[in-house]
């Protein structure tokens, strides 16, 4: 299931809105709903209202009177399914979905850890028992048919594992592949945890084991997120993520969107973010951006110019640099770059008096200032 297309009217901070969430023309998935959306915009433009309009839209909602919202959503089989409420007696349209297909919403401060780990809990436990029973049934045959025998019995058993997922080792693998630029590395999750607190992870550098209490705020946020998702695992859902972001370094942050991709089979990811870093790793169609219009109403900008094609726009997230980022798309004031546009001068202006002056102890010493005005600036001597 994807969201293709919403329309909001009088609702909240929403008078009227539209939003496209397709494939432009001239795209390989033209007229498709987007695999992955990232909300951005300025404070109080409603990104995380949005991420809960959507969610209450697809479960039990109750919208207000005057109150008009309209989602228009493609399924597996390729069948459009529309939703239309208005006023207090508005209910969902029955959308008879599979049971693997849902809506996660997860709000990266806000983790409800207990039933995430019931959850999980209950995997590990149907995996063991499923295997358990398995085990006992080769048992019976090994004791009872004289040509089965224990290399035979050995094998069934891995080719069992090999079919049936262990759902503490794929998070652990995956999660892995992430904590290892952290200098980290999971322990092996043990079935008998009950909590994120009880987990152990390894620090890389000298091999030391450190509790769950003692690792970045940033980890636990990784690991309140990920390992939900990934026990659920997806599959034709529906992921919304607010403020992925928190409390991670940069490097990281451009690893979130691929990582949350990763995760189940054919979802629709969903993030609403304030991270120039992470709106850099979506394609400008992927990007909404909410703005305040001269009314003070709300409205999507567009990065294009004319008919919604690839060929027509003139903005993508990817190719700018951090500063046209912040300029362009998070609406930076040019005059927050003034101090660095002041000291470049002094740069050309050192670099043109170096390049005058006759050798000596003045132009060694302007030589000096210049490498080190250099370095501040990130400029290569």
């Amino acid at each position: 299931m994807k969201i293709e297309y919403l329309e909001i009217k009088n609702y909240k901070q929403f008078s009227d809105l539209t939003l496209n969430l397709t494939y432009p023309k001239g795209h390989e998935k033209e007229g498709k709903p987007l695999d992955k959306i990232c909300i951005i915009g300025q404070s109080g433009t409603g990104k995380t209202n949005l991420l809960e309009i959507i969610v209450s839209l697809l479960m039990n909602p109750f919208i207000p009177e005057n109150t008009s919202i309209f989602a228009k959503c493609k399924m597996q089989n390729n069948k459009t399914m529309k939703i239309e409420l208005q006023s207090p007696l508005g209910g969902v349209i029955n959308i008879n979905k599979e049971q693997h297909e849902k809506l996660y919403y997860i709000d990266v401060l806000k983790q409800e850890n207990n039933t995430v780990w019931e959850h999980l809990n209950r995997k590990i436990e149907n995996y063991d028992n499923e295997r358990l029973q398995y085990v006992n049934k080769l048992s019976n045959k090994l004791l009872n048919i004289e040509s089965y025998e224990k290399k035979n019995f050995q094998k069934d058993i891995k080719e069992w594992e090999s079919k049936n997922n262990n759902i503490l080792e794929q998070i652990a693998d995956k999660i892995n592949e992430v904590l290892i630029q952290l200098n980290l590395q999971l322990t092996k999750i043990d079935k008998n945890q009950r909590s994120y607190t009880s987990l152990t992870f390894k620090d890389l550098s000298n091999s030391e084991i450190i509790k769950y209490q003692n690792i970045s705020t940033g980890t636990k946020n990784l690991l309140s997120t990920f390992i939900p998702l990934k026990s659920y695992n997806p599959k034709d859902s529906i992921i919304l993520i607010d403020e992925p972001e928190n409390s991670f370094y940069p490097d990281i942050q451009r690893e979130l969107t691929d990582l949350y991709m990763g995760v189940g089979e054919n979802n629709q990811l969903i993030m609403a973010t304030h991270s120039p870093l992470i709106a850099s790793s979506f394609e400008p169609w992927e990007v909404v951006e909410l703005k305040f219009d001269r009314n003070n109403q709300i409205y999507r900008e567009k990065y294009y110019e004319g008919d919604n094609h690839i060929d027509n726009y003139t903005l993508d997230p990817r190719m700018l640099t951090w500063t046209s980022i912040l300029v362009d798309i998070f609406d930076l004031k040019e005059d927050s770059f003034s101090f660095r546009e002041k000291k470049l001068m002094e740069y050309g202006m050192l670099k043109s008096e170096i390049k005058a002056m006759e050798k000596g102890t003045k132009r060694e010493e302007k030589i000096k200032k210049f490498k080190k005005l250099s370095a501040l600036l990130g400029l290569q001597n």
